[in-house]
């Protein structure tokens, strides 16, 4: 079994389930419920909504336990309990939380930084919160991933995820986006500096080094009015280029 492509394919299906994710209820296997559990009282699920979120960074750990051929992916996040404090961040382990865990494979996502202005219909999956080597996190969401599609999944896929949140990016502010060759637009959701170190202020030169798929255009524009993106039908499609950014589908 190839898990460095499964953890690939985690890596990309990131971001996809962060905050604003509405998953189907689903069951932690007994190896996701070894996580620690914090005694403290949950804040609101919804503690995201509406909120100033531009810039606001977060990270993400994504349990992932194979069942039944498919890769079962629990994903927890910092968002709406911290920024993801980088000494506490750069503590964590792959594979010792996959021992505390008893997963079958861990993957570190972060730190990510959000592109969005604010959202609406924020639902956590779990608000229970849990410890991550001392860093706290709550669980967004979870997916299901059929084991050959995760060995295969590759940059610039889309992948339609159950949500019911609305995205939004403000007038005035910048937005980076894909076109693809049909001219559909994704937005940029979410950058990560897991891989490139790159700021908001730097986005802007992706359009010289993302190693585009044919036909596929990168973009840089100032809003004139509100761009609202809504789930459609509780389902939203998104994509990551090669440096893990997310961008969800605006048009």
């Amino acid at each position: 079994m190839r898990f460095a492509c499964v953890c690939r394919s985690l890596s990309l299906a990131l971001g996809l389930l962060a905050a604003g994710c509405s998953s189907s209820p689903a069951t932690l296997s007994e190896g996701d419920a070894s996580a620690k559990t914090d005694g403290a009282a949950p804040p609101d699920a919804s503690a995201e909504a509406g909120a100033a979120m531009r810039g606001t960074r977060y990270c993400e750990v994504l349990v992932g336990t194979l069942k039944d051929g498919n890769i079962h992916v629990a994903v927890y996040t910092t968002a709406g309990l911290s920024d993801c404090p980088e000494a506490e961040w750069a503590k964590l382990d792959e594979a010792t939380l996959k021992a505390e865990t008893m997963a079958t494979l861990v993957k570190l996502n972060g730190p990510r930084y959000w592109m969005i202005d604010s959202l609406q219909n924020s639902m956590l999956l779990d608000p229970t919160v849990r410890s991550f080597g001392g860093l706290q996190m709550r669980q967004a969401g979870a997916i299901d991933i059929p084991l050959p599609e995760a060995q295969q999944q590759a940059p610039y896929t889309t992948r339609t995820i159950t949500r019911d949140s609305k995205f939004t990016f403000a007038a005035g502010k910048t937005v980076f986006e894909l076109v693809d060759g049909a001219g559909r637009v994704y937005t940029m959701q979410s950058y990560s500096t897991q891989k490139v170190a790159q700021t908001e202020a730097t986005l802007g030169a992706l359009a010289g080094s993302l190693k585009l798929p044919a036909g596929w255009s990168f973009r840089t524009r100032t809003l004139d009015v509100d761009l609202v993106v809504q789930a459609v039908s509780k389902q939203a499609t998104v994509v990551q280029d090669e440096n893990d950014n997310t961008y969800v589908q605006s048009q």
